[in-house]
């Protein structure tokens, strides 16, 4: 068989009983985050270009854009969800394929399954479904997919765990699987050069819709190749800039590998790209103790387990958007206002003549002797403030490599909903929101939670 028909395959057997318990409960609160961050990000301007480009274009109503109280075709709805869920950069990410698993889950897995009446653990199912296969075929593509060749890793992923997500929701059968996942490869986009615009969360999203039309058009007899995966002018190839791409390894690790443990899924406590999050935890612990005065620094430097700037691609940063992609406002924002929150990015934050000042002080470099190897192989950053008097005071902060669930405890995922969801709802709704996420797996039909937005 083809790598897509036997990928297929594991779509289309898969039952929730093939899942470990904390698998099962990481994806609920998964779910419940990516909600969090979609309530949150639908007041972002994308949001509203978005649901008016829809309107405009019209279609049937079959699936709800979540806090704008409509609804749009399944491709739309799950686009635009996908688009606002990533549009703080507040969403989860997973460290084997370093991109943002539930922005391309969450939305597809919730369009088609109102549209179809799916149950809670149907739901469960289809995510599980997905972030298995795209990390799967992620472990068969070569490292400059992820570091040098400009792919925003989420994007073309993103598109084949969308299509994944959507062919378990739709039940199809095997050779339909096939046809969506073909179908998501060729459609595949997403570039990093984007990075810093409203174009970065519409990777997601447009993945969201990809995966959807994938698994809609399979449903109704399309065609597509099925060597998609290992032939010769097929995605591997393509995406791994023609060399050091295995198609091996995306069969032994579907077979292999349990990714919800190995990979795991990592909770952001900042609003802003993953890559700055250790220097982040690290400044931080120095802010705690030690009283600095900014007008008294002379240099930081940020050691990070990556070649720079990867995702960091925004070294004087002048909108909001840009600062949530830049080390220099990131850390300079920390030490003058003690905290990174999503009230830190506005133009005018970014702007201030003490930011600018202080971000001309960062440096971004890789811990020495590792440039061009793997990205996060040290797991750990290093942040080293030099002051004016000689004086550096240094803090360290390391990745975390076991569980399901990272970066946070079930208690602290919680309380970034109920914050976020307070944005749109009062609490009495926003805790039956939580409550029903929480206990997906008894839910019978998934219009229950989609009816309080």
């Amino acid at each position: 068989m083809s790598i897509s028909t036997e990928i297929a395959d594991f779509i289309t057997k898969a039952t929730i009983d093939d899942f470990s318990t904390e698998s099962i409960e990481t994806a609920k609160i998964a779910i419940l985050d990516c909600m969090a961050c979609l309530i949150a990000g639908s007041t972002e301007p994308i949001a509203q270009l978005l649901c008016d480009q829809a309107k405009h274009n019209g279609g049937n109503p079959h699936s709800s854009v979540f806090t704008k109280n409509f609804k749009t075709s399944s491709q739309e709805a799950a686009l635009i969800n996908g688009a606002m869920a990533h549009a703080l950069d507040y969403d989860d990410v997973t460290e084997g394929i370093k991109c943002h698993p539930s922005v391309f889950l969450v939305p597809v897995a919730l369009a088609l399954g109102e549209y179809i009446n799916a149950s809670g653990k149907d739901i469960l199912l289809s995510y599980l479904v997905g972030f298995e296969t795209a990390c799967s075929i992620g472990s068969g593509l070569s490292e400059s997919y992820f570091d040098d060749l400009g792919w925003h890793p989420t994007g073309p992923l993103g598109a084949l765990g969308s299509a994944s997500t959507a062919s378990s929701i739709l039940k199809l059968n095997q050779e339909q699987a096939s046809v969506a996942l073909a179908l998501a490869a060729s459609q595949a986009s997403g570039l990093r050069q984007n990075f810093g615009t409203m174009t970065k969360p519409f990777h997601p999203g447009l993945a969201c819709k990809n995966g959807v039309l994938g698994a809609q058009l399979a449903s109704a007899g399309f065609t597509a190749d099925q060597n998609i995966f290992e032939g010769r002018f097929g995605f591997l190839r393509a995406f791994s800039g023609g060399t050091d791409y295995s198609p091996a390894n995306i069969l032994e690790s579907l077979k292999k590998t349990n990714h919800m443990m190995e990979s795991g899924v990592e909770i952001k406590k900042y609003p802003c790209c993953g890559s700055s999050h250790l220097s982040l935890d690290a400044i931080f612990k120095i802010i705690e103790s030690h009283n600095i005065d900014p007008n008294a620094i002379e240099k930081i430097t940020s050691w990070v387990d990556f070649d720079p700037p990867r995702s960091l691609v925004h070294y004087n940063p002048t909108s909001a958007l840009e600062g949530k992609f830049s080390m220099q406002y990131l850390l300079a924002a920390a030490l003058l206002d003690n905290q990174i929150g999503l009230n830190s990015f506005s133009d005018e934050k970014i702007n201030r003549a003490e930011i600018q000042n202080l971000m001309g002080k960062v440096i971004m470099t890789r811990h020495p002797g590792n440039e061009g190897k793997q990205s996060w192989m040290e797991g750990f950053h290093k942040v080293d403030i030099k002051l004016t008097n000689g004086d550096i005071i240094s803090n360290t902060a390391e990745r975390h490599y076991s569980g399901a669930l990272r970066g946070a405890t079930v208690e602290q995922v919680i309380s970034k909903f109920e914050d976020c969801a307070s944005i749109a709802f009062d609490t009495s709704l926003s805790h039956k929101m939580k409550d029903m996420i929480l206990d997906l797996e008894n839910l019978e039909d998934i219009n229950q939670f989609i009816k309080l937005f």
